[in-house]
């Protein structure tokens, strides 16, 4: 934030900072709900059901599903 804010300025840090608490929030709400806990706890598959999603929706930090048919050529046969 505080790089953020010499180069962008307040407005763009409170944007953000209020922008993540938000986010923060709604996922604090989502995890404290009864229904959810039920499924999250006694059905472990839905955590690679919300995995699945994650990824198809690309917003996934780490590779994407789109990077090993990118990168499948450097690989090699062996």
């Amino acid at each position: 934030m505080s790089i953020l804010w010499e180069e962008e300025g307040a407005k763009k840090v409170f944007v953000s900072g209020g922008g993540s608490l938000f986010v923060a929030t709604l996922a604090y709400l989502a995890m404290d709900n009864d229904l959810v806990q039920h499924w999250v706890f006694n059905f472990l598959g839905i955590h690679l059901v919300i995995l699945a999603l994650v990824l198809v929706m690309s917003q996934y930090t780490g590779y994407r599903l789109t990077e090993l048919k990118r990168f499948k050529p450097l690989v090699g046969e062996k």
